[in-house]
């Protein structure tokens, strides 16, 4: 990924890892529109500065990928400041108490893929609002922005037909802030949070490395993304919809691209 399709990093004051997707080539000739899609750590950790920055961006949804126990310890601060609709969709059916899943021995591919089959309601969710003008811009999170907002966005840079290479680089690039959202995580959650319980090592960072292996899980058990959101009800139409309402044209396009074969495949077949 050329420093040229990086895509920036919002500035603010409570929240380390705010940050536009937009700009990733997304095969031949077009790249994922900015200004449309954002991910962050978690927005209740916004300062007053923080919202009056976020509001300039005309967000049109909020999606919170916490689950509803999460988010009645630690709350959703000042997100009904920035005037846009609240969804939760959550990738886990709880966190904090007795029915959270306790992690086992599982890296953090599998545990990964774990969140699809805990949480098919996020993915879907999330891609039918994608699909619709009306819902965007739209940013998701969670509290770190690292794992359950990692794999949200694969699902949305996957669809749009994102390279792998790239999808795993914004990923990683989550790494540079973990020390500062780590330090915030311990200030807001307790000790001992159930479903964190027994993480592998590989949790405690954001490699580029882990995100391959995740998406050579995702194809093994379900083909691709689009294989997985049909699985539990999303049609091609809406991922048409969803690409004409987030992809545009590459101004200055890779004059040798490279793209990932499989999902070059994957586009052929629609």
């Amino acid at each position: 990924m050329t420093a040229e399709v990086v895509p920036p990093v919002v500035g603010l004051t409570g929240l380390h890892n705010f940050r536009d997707v937009g700009g990733l080539p997304a095969g031949p000739g077009q790249r994922v529109r900015a200004g449309r899609v954002y991910r962050s750590d978690a927005l209740h950790r916004m300062t007053a500065d923080d919202v009056v920055t976020v509001r300039t961006l005309g967000l049109a949804a909020v999606v919170d990928l916490r689950a509803p126990d999460e988010i009645a310890h630690v709350g959703t601060g000042r997100i009904d400041g920035l005037g846009a609709r609240y969804h939760n969709l959550p990738t886990r059916p709880a966190v904090l108490g007795a029915d959270a899943p306790v992690a086992g021995p599982a890296t953090a591919p599998e545990r990964y893929l774990g969140y699809l089959d805990e949480g098919p309601g996020c993915f879907t969710g999330l891609a039918r609002l994608l699909a619709d003008p009306a819902a965007t811009p739209l940013v998701f999170f969670c509290n770190a922005g690292k794992d359950r907002t990692g794999v949200a966005a694969a699902m949305v840079l996957g669809i749009l037909g994102v390279p792998d290479d790239s999808i795993a680089a914004d990923y990683a690039r989550t790494q540079a802030a973990l020390d500062a959202i780590q330090a915030a995580s311990r200030r807001d959650y307790p000790a001992d949070v159930r479903a964190w319980r027994n993480l592998s090592p590989d949790m405690a960072h954001a490699r580029a490395e882990t995100m391959h292996a995740f998406l050579g899980l995702l194809r093994a058990r379900h083909g691709d993304w689009a294989g997985y959101l049909a699985g539990h009800g999303v049609d091609h139409t809406t991922l048409t919809a969803m690409r004409a309402n987030l992809l545009e044209p590459d101004p200055d396009p890779d004059p040798d691209p490279d793209p990932d074969p499989r999902e070059a495949a994957d586009h052929d077949q629609r």
